[in-house]
């Protein structure tokens, strides 16, 4: 007869199975170490989640200048354009446009549409960059005479100045001109510029050559050659889009108070065959082709026409009723092109320049209205109006 277990034995058997029961229990996470100092550096320990998805550092946010671009409407000229059109000189020397890095100390200017200025401020506008070569013996200077201009009241200049880079520069910025008779004018608008300043915004009020006819010049002066790097920014004349320019020869003063007079005036001219397409000149016999001329009268939308003559004679004289007009040349094309285009703009030479409006008063008169530019030779994009169907070409 077996003996019953006793109470001792089965409470051993139990403690011992619950022994081996809370062997396959799940385990817990251990905290991390309280000093990470203490994990042994030469052991791989591989990224943590939070390591994985960390976001570097932003970084410093650039500065920048933000320009305004001014209304077209009111810009009646564009120095940076226009910037290769001008003269540039030291004085001394002829320089190009644009420059030669490699030949920048003789005196330098560029056109670019961005660059940095002084406090590694970058800037994006129509702007151009210029240091002043040795002038001798006017010191040194670098200067871009631009090509005639006509000012109307109420015209102003404007621009920002600045150092470029980090140019320790010490300059002087001025506006000057020549007049119509090639008087040199240099010390009506100038601006000072130091290194430090920032950029400068500067402006020159042009109602005293208000009427005339002048060769604006840009200049920058330095009293040492290394280093004086100096940018123009958006440099342009201001007009008021309903300004009216004062009489002058080209725009005589209205003879009759009443405005309801619409007695004719006579303009008379020339056109200026020595840029035209080579074809339309003859060397062998001296001559050139006849063009058809048309005065566009922009105050009613009329036109009217006249051939120069037939022997080569570049020369044209018209009567027309009082208003305002642009004046274009047309002459035979080649191949695929009816015809080429010539436009008066009030300079000569011209190459791709918007039109000049002049304007006939009753019974007026306007004298030397040379048409000199011919867009198709130089490849300007300047507009021309289509030739009327009506105007014939010689």
């Amino acid at each position: 007869m077996k003996k019953p277990w006793s109470l001792k034995f089965v409470l051993s058997i139990f403690v011992m199975i619950w022994l081996l029961s809370a062997c396959n229990l799940p385990g817990k996470e251990l905290p991390a170490p309280a000093n990470q100092g203490d994990l042994d550096q030469s052991t791989d320990v591989p990224p943590t989640a939070t390591e994985e998805l960390e976001e570097p550092t932003p970084s410093a946010t650039p500065n920048v200048l933000v320009m305004e671009s001014p209304d077209p409407a009111t810009v009646a000229y564009d120095f940076v354009t226009e910037v290769c059109s001008a003269e540039w000189t030291t004085n001394a020397t002829s320089r190009p446009c644009p420059g030669n890095l490699e030949d920048a100390e003789g005196g330098y200017i560029t056109p670019a549409d961005h660059t940095v200025i002084e406090g590694m401020v970058s800037v994006e506008a129509p702007l151009l960059i210029g240091l002043p070569g040795n002038g001798y013996p006017a010191g040194l200077g670098l200067f871009g005479k631009y090509p005639p201009f006509t000012v109307y009241p109420g015209d102003t200049f404007r621009a920002v100045i600045a150092c470029q880079g980090d140019a320790d520069c010490d300059l002087e910025f001025a506006l000057e001109y020549f007049d119509a008779q090639g008087d040199y004018h240099g010390s009506a608008y100038r601006w000072y510029h130091k290194a430090g300043d920032g950029p400068q915004q500067i402006e020159a009020d042009l109602d005293a050559l208000a009427g005339q006819t002048v060769e604006l010049m840009l200049v920058l002066r330095s009293k040492v050659l290394d280093g004086q790097w100096g940018v123009w920014i958006q440099p342009y004349i201001k007009r008021d889009p309903n300004a009216k320019p004062l009489p002058t020869a080209e725009n005589p003063p209205t003879p009759s108070l009443n405005p309801e007079d619409k007695t004719p005036g006579v303009i008379s001219g020339m056109v200026d065959m020595s840029s035209a397409p080579p074809y339309l000149n003859d060397p062998m016999i001296g001559k050139s082709s006849p063009v058809a001329v048309v005065f566009f009268n922009l105050s009613d939308g009329t036109y009217w026409w006249i051939h120069t003559s037939l022997t080569g004679h570049p020369y044209y004289q018209m009567t027309i009723t009082p208003g305002e007009y642009q004046v274009v040349a047309y002459a035979h094309g080649v191949g695929d092109i009816p015809y080429v285009t010539a436009g008066y703009t009030g300079q000569n030479p011209s190459c791709g320049k918007n039109l000049k409006t002049v304007t006939m008063g009753p019974n007026g008169r306007l004298e030397n209205i040379v048409i000199a530019d011919w867009n198709w030779t130089c490849g300007g994009t300047a507009y021309r109006p289509p030739k009327p169907s009506g105007v014939p070409l010689p």
